[in-house]
């Protein structure tokens, strides 16, 4: 029997000024006992669902989209692949860099967060 470690995270994103909710994110960190590898399954507000895998390396953790499905109606261009990069930087900060393929564009950078410890 093969048991796999899993986490819970929600991620809420708002305007810096009307602090109106902007996207809405949560799901599954799954870790493959024994390995490196990592798998991010994520349910969106937007409609998007994704299975990320990648694998840890030391401070970096690199996710690719294995699989995308999105309700009958959400909106285009749809989504056709998502990569993350996440790195914990010194002075316990995170990055987080996600790139996104859309219906006709390539893979391009879409988001650089900077997350700081507080205490």
């Amino acid at each position: 029997m093969h048991l796999y470690l899993f986490t819970y995270f929600r991620f809420n994103a708002f305007h810096a000024e009307s602090k109106k909710p902007l996207h809405r994110e949560c799901g599954f960190i799954r870790l493959q006992p024994g390995t490196n590898r990592v798998a991010f399954i994520i349910a969106q507000n937007s409609g998007l669902v994704e299975i990320e895998e990648g694998e840890l390396t030391g401070q970096q953790l690199t996710l690719h989209s294995t699989a995308l499905a999105r309700t009958s109606f959400a909106k285009q261009p749809y989504v056709q692949q998502i990569s993350r990069h996440i790195q914990l930087k010194p002075g316990g900060r995170l990055e987080q860099t996600i790139s996104m393929a859309l219906e006709g564009q390539p893979l391009t950078q879409h988001l650089h967060i900077t997350y700081r410890r507080t205490d």
